[in-house]
């Protein structure tokens, strides 16, 4: 059986991952549209492919459709087909196949899956979505000439589900940021409050560290370690993947790139930037928050595997002198 390479890379919301998708792409073997599962814009909304075209005239797009169509599976340019979607309600869903209420428990979520599994009506949702996920890998390794896919959907539990695929020979890389630019972003995207959006940062290392224990071969890569020295970060991932080194080209856009994702996507800029709005944008009292919820977190769960993540940047410099104002 021929089995496609697929590197699945995890982490929060607002690490860096459209950037990375770009930097990935910039190696002849390894190919990307970053977010596999799809963006879900509105019905009429007219979205764009980093190519500049509508995801409905985007070359590979066009050419991901017909073969859904070949194998007599739905696609549409917002829906691909490809997420782990069992049931219409968005939290029975999440408790089928990710998160169960109340419980961060890796036993108890895969004795849910083997259960899952087991229930005829889902188990056929299962394979279906699974045959989704091969044809779109097939696809695109044979548009591209890639010989390593790189799904930059980031939800760790979706990880656990590609990896039972047996066509698929799965690599893991996790991406992770400094809590505090993390938290700006979701607070200005998301409009959640300092204290709740430190939480949910502190939460998806505790899950995702808790996930890739059972994918000892994982390789974290630390967002402010690539912007400071891409080259030798690229040349890592490469290693690891068992690909001969492709130096940085210096503008991540002169490859040709079919990429899902935030704004960036569209942008003129290509060239590295390490953002760290947050150093000027949160206050010495959201500092104060963010490191308390940290340190409040560990006292709570000091057996979190996400400890070391945590510590490495409560370590860090840039926080204020004291907490207690």
């Amino acid at each position: 059986m021929k089995r496609s390479r697929l590197l699945y890379v995890t982490s929060s919301s607002y690490s860096g991952s459209t950037l990375l998708a770009f930097l990935l792409n910039t190696h002849p073997g390894i190919f990307t549209v970053s977010e596999m599962i799809g963006w879900d814009f509105e019905d009429g909304e007219e979205f764009r492919c980093s190519c500049g075209a509508t995801l409905d005239r985007c070359p590979l797009f066009v050419s991901i459709a017909k073969a859904f169509a070949d194998h007599g599976l739905p696609f549409r340019t917002n829906r691909f087909g490809t997420a782990y979607q069992l049931v219409a309600d968005e939290r029975l869903n999440r408790y089928l196949t990710t998160n169960l209420p109340r419980s961060r428990n890796s036993t108890a979520e895969r004795l849910r899956d083997t259960l899952v599994r087991r229930l005829p009506l889902l188990r056929n949702r299962l394979r279906r979505t699974e045959q989704a996920n091969r044809v779109f890998v097939e696809t695109v390794l044979a548009y591209s000439g890639a010989s390593v896919f790189a799904d930059v959907s980031k939800e760790p539990h979706r990880l656990r589900h590609l990896a039972r695929i047996p066509e698929f020979k799965v690599a893991v890389l996790y991406l992770v940021r400094d809590i505090r630019g993390v938290v700006v972003s979701n607070m200005r995207e998301r409009a959640n409050d300092v204290r709740t959006a430190a939480r949910i940062w502190l939460w998806d290392q505790h899950d995702i560290q808790r996930i890739l224990q059972e994918f000892p071969g994982a390789r974290t890569l630390y967002y402010e370690d690539l912007c400071q020295d891409v080259d030798r970060e690229l040349a890592g991932m490469h290693a690891f993947l068992g690909l001969d080194h492709v130096p940085y080209p210096g503008d991540f856009k002169s490859s040709e790139h079919h990429i899902l994702g935030n704004s960036m996507r569209t942008r003129e800029v290509s060239k590295i930037v390490s953002d760290e709005k947050w150093k000027t944008a949160i206050s010495s009292e959201n500092l104060g928050a963010i490191r308390q919820e940290a340190t409040h977190f560990l006292a709570e769960n000091p057996r979190t595997p996400a400890r070391h993540v945590i510590e490495r940047y409560l370590d860090a410099g840039g926080w204020p002198s004291s907490d207690s104002h």
